[in-house]
């Protein structure tokens, strides 16, 4: 291999810290997770009715067109996911962020069909997809004794970004109109993320001398680099795992059934008489209960068995979908954002540790983007589905009912997730 160049200054800063310089990766994937919300439903959500009422479109044109552009915008990541392998985060998150910035500013010109399938497209591809997926990578690359807490840790910053970006996009819509809110937005993408990806962030702790977890030589925990291709799968022989197919097939049915709630839900709640205003706080609520799931389960994901957390995970959103149907009253409403917020924690958690823990890290990236791949496509169809069902039979019960059909014999799939036999676990791949 050929020796890595490493600048002065990243060697100054590191060793003049009195910590391991990883956790300076920490933020930055709190920020870059905050700055999908840009390509998040939660966030364009926001500019639906501008959006209708600028293009003069129905509903059912509108959700079609955004179910196209999100289903092709799943096919990349896996791609996305082999560019990070080989040549790293940093260069790859640096290309998607000015991308993702154009795409903004790309995405505040639309005027037509067309350009709004494209502009989704490039929303969704790169925001929801790309860039989650890089910075949903960061932990594994630093931290393995606490990744699950790290990755608890880093997944806060989405659920934070859920809890304001709604209201601070409806803000900008206010006062500049809906345009120049994301035209403001693909120059803010800029700002915030590639002055961090320049001057801090890094790929690996051999790029500044250091080793994984901030180990030492003879400490008798780390391996350091040498550690970083061992026991690690790539995707064909993954594939041939059960846990790989059930973390998938979960991954992908929790976003479905997610994205399908989230993309009406003040037409649901209005539908059981709750008022748009308590809608909107139970997002806050959700945000809330994710986010100390996420800090309270990350030690869990660290060493306890991550296929019962998966089974939590799938049976907590189960139980939100019954809560909603239920919902007739602000406190039940809001009890269905507590337990969706618990499920959206420890999804978070399982997706950061499963893989590199399961998998190793060596393939992390096409790995991750595999299931990216199906979890996007899945939030493309979640609408869509929900919609068409609306629209024949005059409800929304109806689609929650199917989704709980489906989510039950999910959870109980996910006690098999465990982690693959030795004997399928080479050394290096």
């Amino acid at each position: 291999m050929n020796e890595i160049k490493i600048p002065k200054i990243d060697l100054k800063l590191a060793q003049r810290l009195p910590f391991y310089y990883g956790w300076m990766m920490v933020p930055v994937a709190m920020i870059a997770q905050a700055v999908t919300g840009v390509g998040q439903t939660y966030g364009i959500s926001v500019f639906n009715p501008s959006l209708l009422e600028s293009l003069g479109i129905g509903l059912s044109v509108f959700t079609g067109i955004y179910m196209v552009g999100t289903l092709f915008a799943s096919l990349p990541q896996p791609y996305i996911g082999s560019l990070m392998d080989r040549f790293g985060i940093r260069r790859v998150m640096t290309v998607v962020i000015l991308l993702l910035g154009g795409a903004c500013l790309f995405f505040s010109t639309v005027n037509s069909l067309w350009t709004l399938l494209l502009g989704f497209f490039l929303l969704r591809v790169l925001g929801q997809g790309g860039l989650s997926l890089l910075a949903g990578n960061i932990p594994a690359m630093w931290f393995r004794e606490k990744l699950g807490t790290v990755t608890g840790i880093v997944s806060a910053g989405f659920s934070i970004s859920m809890a304001v970006i709604p209201a601070f996009f409806l803000t900008l819509i206010n006062r500049l109109g809906w345009r120049a809110a994301y035209a403001w937005l693909g120059f803010l993408v800029w700002i915030i993320m590639l002055p961090l990806l320049i001057l801090i962030f890094r790929n690996n702790p051999g790029e500044v001398n250091q080793k994984i977890d901030g180990t030492v030589e003879g400490d008798g925990k780390s391996d350091g680099e040498d550690s970083f291709d061992q026991n690690s799968l790539d995707l064909k022989t993954a594939r041939k795992t059960p846990a790989y197919w059930i973390l998938l097939i979960n991954a992908s049915l929790w976003v479905l059934v997610v994205t399908a709630i989230f993309f009406n839900l003040l037409s649901i709640f209005g539908s059981q008489g709750i008022t748009s205003s308590v809608a909107a706080a139970t997002y806050t609520t959700y945000a809330f209960f994710s986010l100390i799931t996420q800090i309270i389960a990350g030690p869990i994901a660290d060493r306890g068995p991550l296929q019962y957390l998966l089974f939590a995970c799938m049976a907590f959103i189960a139980a939100a979908v019954v809560v909603l149907t239920l919902a007739s009253s602000p406190w039940i409403a809001h009890s269905y954002a507590v337990l969706l917020g618990i499920s959206t924690g420890l999804i978070s958690l399982i997706g950061g540790t499963m893989f590199a823990r399961y998998f190793g890290r060596k393939h992390l990236g096409k790995l991750r983007g595999s299931v990216i791949t199906a979890q996007v496509a899945g939030s493309s169809l979640g609408p869509f589905i929900t919609g068409v069902i609306f629209d024949l039979t005059g409800s929304f019960q109806i689609s929650l009912w199917i989704f709980l059909g489906l989510l039950i014999p999910a959870a109980v799939a996910s006690l098999w997730a465990v982690k693959p036999r030795s004997d399928v676990m080479p050394g290096t791949i």
